[in-house]
């Protein structure tokens, strides 16, 4: 789950689901001035729908904080409660229905373990710190994301010929996917602190296939909800949604009641507008 706190107690719980489809919102529009439009188009739009899917098993056992009586968030869920095989499942699963789908898809979750191959990162105005190499470590890239492949990882490629410009093809992709997850995640719960939204900057953002040159993308927050990104890397302003619940904390209750307390809880429509 994805869970943001408010200043007066409660949170909102946004499923992982809901935060991959404000990612596929972003994906769909993606490629405009420079940076150019996502090729196969319907490939990388399905994989970012169904990027985070694996995250369905745990959470519907719905894992409850009990101290607190809200659900885990994903940077706090105890590791004993992960679902190890869910993530692969989902790759499989995808598979049958969009091959290259599951192979930019699963990049994606290996890149999670390894600062996303030290690619697209985010850069917060109030905190001079990002994920980065160790110091003395050469920084990650393609030929790392490729190293990492699995046997069925690299049956996929083969089969759908993944060499030469379709190999630079692939990792624009897996990088821009990158994108759309830091963007959701930054509108989702990162990008907040004391109530309000944060300044950032998104760097190393790819522009085109093939090319060397990376955009560093500047986050402004406009309004409570509204942001301008510039550059401006999609083909027209944007007004994006996704529906949270609002869960006021209980303390010391029965995983039972924390969940009851989740179902019942009131939905907000989170909406925001993005322009350049």
């Amino acid at each position: 789950m994805i869970v943001r706190e408010l200043s007066d107690g409660t949170v909102l719980v946004i499923a992982q689901e809901g935060h991959a489809d404000v990612a596929a919102q972003f994906a769909a529009h993606w490629g405009g001035g420079e940076f150019t439009k996502l090729d196969p188009y319907q490939s990388m739009v399905f994989g970012t729908i169904y990027h985070d899917s694996g995250h369905r098993e745990m959470e519907a056992d719905l894992p409850i904080d009990v101290e607190r009586g809200i659900p885990y968030g994903m940077r706090r869920t105890p590791p004993g409660l992960s679902r190890g095989n869910a993530d692969a499942e989902n790759c499989q699963w995808m598979r049958k229905h969009d091959p290259y789908a599951s192979l930019v898809a699963s990049m994606h979750r290996s890149g999670l373990r390894k600062r996303r191959y030290d690619t697209v990162r985010m850069r917060w105005a109030d905190r001079d710190e990002v994920v980065a190499p160790p110091a003395g470590e050469a920084p990650l890239g393609m030929d790392a994301a490729f190293g990492d492949f699995e046997d069925w990882q690299r049956e996929v490629a083969d089969e759908l010929h993944v060499e030469g410009r379709a190999r630079d093809l692939l990792w624009h992709n897996y990088r821009v996917l990158q994108v759309f997850d830091l963007l959701s995640l930054y509108l989702c719960c990162d990008g907040y602190a004391n109530g309000r939204m944060r300044e950032a900057s998104l760097e190393r953002v790819p522009v085109a296939v093939g090319s060397d040159k990376l955009a560093e993308l500047r986050l402004q927050p406009t309004g409570p909800s509204s942001l301008r990104i510039d550059p401006f890397p999609f083909d027209a302003p944007l007004q994006l949604a996704v529906m949270a619940h609002c869960v006021a904390e209980q303390p010391d209750v029965t995983e039972a009641q924390g969940r009851e307390a989740y179902y019942k809880a009131p939905r907000q429509a989170l909406v925001w507008d993005v322009t350049g």
